[in-house]
């Protein structure tokens, strides 16, 4: 008697065992009644925006090789700015001309040397994302708040 008491508790466990696996995979799956409740954060962070770019094409500028000189040298710097914000990209393209001439008149306050000092290009580059997104911010259905929220230079040739 006492082998079958083990060999039923052993089928018993068994049985336990397969139907708790069975009821963890069928009921945590994603997409199951079980599942849904965790909320749209977790399908936010499933699901992210992607990360769309805003194009400021190859601005060319003559600029003094030091502080005092005459604009002999010349910078060309090219930029695109990063977001997840779809009317921000359109609203950029529109409103290119107006950010294109506030970041020349950055770019003219430089000198070659002073370009060559990874800080001032640092601040070049918050500067620029300060401009795109005060222009975006202060014309109307432009929204409020950062549309854009980092400016990477993807191109910068300073020529003596």
């Amino acid at each position: 008697m006492n082998k079958l008491v083990t060999a039923g508790i052993i089928v018993l466990a068994i049985a336990i065992g397969a139907g708790a696996t069975f009821g963890v995979m069928h009921f945590l799956q994603p997409g199951s009644p079980a599942h849904a409740h965790d909320g749209t954060a977790k399908a936010d962070a499933a699901h992210p925006k992607p990360i769309l770019f805003a194009d400021l094409s190859d601005i060319v500028v003559s600029i003094p090789p030091q502080a005092g000189a005459p604009a002999t040298s010349y910078v060309q710097i090219g930029m695109q700015f990063s977001t997840h914000d779809e009317k921000a990209v359109e609203s950029f393209t529109t409103l290119q001309p107006i950010i294109k001439s506030q970041v020349i008149n950055l770019l003219m306050s430089e000198t070659s040397a002073t370009l060559q000092n990874p800080t001032t290009r640092s601040e070049l580059i918050q500067n620029c994302l300060n401009v795109a997104n005060s222009v975006l911010v202060q014309n109307p259905g432009n929204g409020t708040g950062k549309p854009f929220e980092a400016a990477y230079i993807t191109n910068l040739v300073v020529q003596d």
